[in-house]
This record gives structure tokens, sequence and C-alpha cells, in this order.
């Protein structure tokens, strides 16, 4: 859960974004979790293990890919893992900073990949849902970074959320300057250390400042939130939507459930 963070303003966000983040009534994440929900710091053995694999798909990217910061189709369309013409589509909303969401893109969504996307029964499709201004600022970079290593990108992140999402450090920071001085040193931090990764699927400084001042990402980033809220009534993360509906529960086996029903 978070502490008392991320009302700052986000530069190179437009302001409606910054409002409409600022206004969010949302918990961090799902609060009405079930008996197949886990938080991140029950699994820490499987995230480190799910970190080393991510980073090793990460480094076997090709090198030769072209990276660009404005891409029109990237940000006109959805980041797809699997064949488009599936017959079933997943849709998975989440929060770079939801714990819950970090386990479920470590421990059931290799699962779906291998039983169905793999399988060419279904199709997972990445969405953006934004729970404070961290999300605003960390998911520009993930609509910067080449198509080819957005999915990657997006492993490592959940798969080291708990490294650059470090509350201990954040407790150290309070103990030093107080908890308003303790709040942006600490969003400076997170921003800092995600950058890190950023730069290895590709993003150097520059493109990195090249993406926070491209307006079209917020804009873009702001509509998928919107469309979530408006479409699939959306305040929890993450969300599994299995054909235009919502799954009963963010376990393997309540999105399976969904997927069968879909499938006969």
């Amino acid at each position: 859960m978070f502490k008392q963070l991320y009302t700052r303003k986000i530069s190179k966000i437009p302001s409606f974004l910054a409002f409409g983040i600022i206004c969010l009534f949302l918990s961090s994440c799902s609060e009405e979790t079930d008996d197949n929900q886990a938080t991140v710091a029950e699994l820490p053995a499987a995230i480190v293990e799910a970190a080393a694999e991510v980073q090793q798909e990460t480094d076997q990217v090709s090198d030769d890919v072209e990276e660009t910061v404005s891409d029109e189709g990237f940000l006109n369309r959805d980041m797809i893992l699997g064949d488009v013409n599936a017959p079933v589509e997943i849709i998975e909303y989440a929060s770079l900073t939801c714990n819950h969401c970090a386990v479920f893109h470590n421990q059931v969504l290799p699962q779906l990949k291998k039983e169905y996307v793999d399988t060419g029964k279904a199709k997972i499709v990445f969405r953006s849902f934004l729970l404070n201004g961290i999300d605003a600022k960390l998911s520009q970079l993930t609509r910067c970074v080449s198509e080819k290593r957005y999915v990657p990108f997006m492993n490592v992140l959940f798969g080291r959320q708990e490294n650059w999402l470090n509350f201990d450090e954040q407790a150290r920071l309070v103990s030093l300057y107080g908890q308003e001085a303790a709040n942006e040193k600490f969003f400076d931090y997170i921003v800092n250390e995600v950058e890190k990764i950023a730069a290895q699927v590709g993003l150097n400084k520059s493109k990195i400042e090249a993406c926070y001042n491209n307006p079209e990402v917020g804009k873009y980033i702001f509509a998928v939130q919107q469309e979530g809220a408006q479409k699939y009534k959306i305040n929890a993360t993450p969300t599994i939507i299995v054909n235009g509906e919502k799954t009963n529960g963010n376990s393997f086996e309540a999105v399976k459930d969904a997927i069968e029903d879909a499938l006969d």
C-alpha cells in the first residue's frame, strides 16, 4: 500500500492528466483479494527468479531494433501478446505500482501464455490503469521503448518491483527529511531506478527526456484510463477482462474458467 505519496504534480504530463490522477478515489490495488491472491512480499524467491528470467529475455532481444520515441502507430494501438486473431481476448488493466499486479504478471501471466497464448487460443492485451502520479510518470516510458522490447520491459518492471518501489528507502528518507520532503525525494528515487531499467532496453537519457516531453504519450495513457473506467467500470487493479467480461478474480483458475467459457 502507498504511504501518502504521489500527489506531486508530474511535469511534462498534460494538466488534465495530472488533475485526473489526483482526483482518482482508488485503492492502490484491489483490496478485495481472494484466497488465490498474494502480495509481492509473500513471494520474494519467486519474484527474484522471475526477474532473472525476464532480464535474460531482455538481453536476448535483438540489439539492431531501431528505437523510436515518437511512433504514431505505437501510441494509437494496444500492445498485444499472441495472435491478434485469436478467438479469446484477455485484457489486463494493471498499475506498475500495484503489488497484486506484480503477482499476476509474474505468476499467473506465464501460465496463461503457456496454456492459451502459445497455443493460439487467446491473446493478451496490456493496458495501463493509473492509481497515482508514479504510475503516470513510469507508464510514459513503457510507451517509448521499441515495440519488440515492450513486453520484456514490463516483465522486468514487475519482476523487480520490490527493488525500485523500495519502502525501506522511503522510511530512511522520512527519518532524515520528514514526510513531505521525503515524498519528493522518494519520487525522484523511484523514477531514477526505473530509468536505469529503461536504459537496459534501449532508452538513453536523451530519449527518456524526449519521451517525457512528448505530450501525445500522456494523452494516450489518459485515453486508455478513461476508456477502462467508462467501459468496464474499473476501480482497482489488476482487473482482467475476457471477451468483454470481468473475470471473477485474478487467479489463474478464475481467468482460466472465463477463457474456457469463452471457448465453448
